[in-house]
């Protein structure tokens, strides 16, 4: 959706909106999320950010803020996506990642086993290798 901000079709406050909404799906379940980052910026679109910007995926401008923020074990944590620049945070931090082969994931996976991520078929698996190993 974050893209899409870039592009005008979507306003910040629909991003919070959204989030406020599934906020409140997660606490009927007895969820939460702590707090949610996000870029507003696209390399391909006029604006501040653009190519140089620090915060859109792969940099590591937010996931900074959330180590900050939340005393977050980067070697200690997984970043799961089925793109390339949702995983490669990972090999720059010292984390760990895995490529979900479904969608722009099934393109990337020679590029993601030679940073060492695991590859593997869709989200399901994914959380079943989370669950595994704890």
């Amino acid at each position: 959706m974050t893209p899409a901000i870039a592009r005008g079709l979507y306003t910040v406050a629909d991003y919070e909106a959204v989030q406020q909404r599934l906020g409140e799906l997660l606490a009927a379940q007895r969820a939460r999320i702590d707090a949610a980052y996000f870029c507003p910026h696209h390399p391909q679109f006029p604006g501040p950010g653009g190519a140089s910007c620090e915060c859109r995926k792969p940099g590591l401008k937010l996931f900074r803020e959330a180590q900050a923020a939340f005393d977050i074990d980067f070697t200690r944590s997984w970043w799961i996506g089925d793109r390339l620049s949702d995983v490669q945070p990972a090999h720059l931090l010292g984390g760990n990642a895995i490529l979900v082969a479904t969608g722009d994931g099934n393109l990337h996976q020679g590029q993601a086993r030679a940073l060492g991520v695991m590859v593997v078929a869709d989200l399901g698996e994914a959380v079943q290798h989370l669950l595994k190993t704890g």
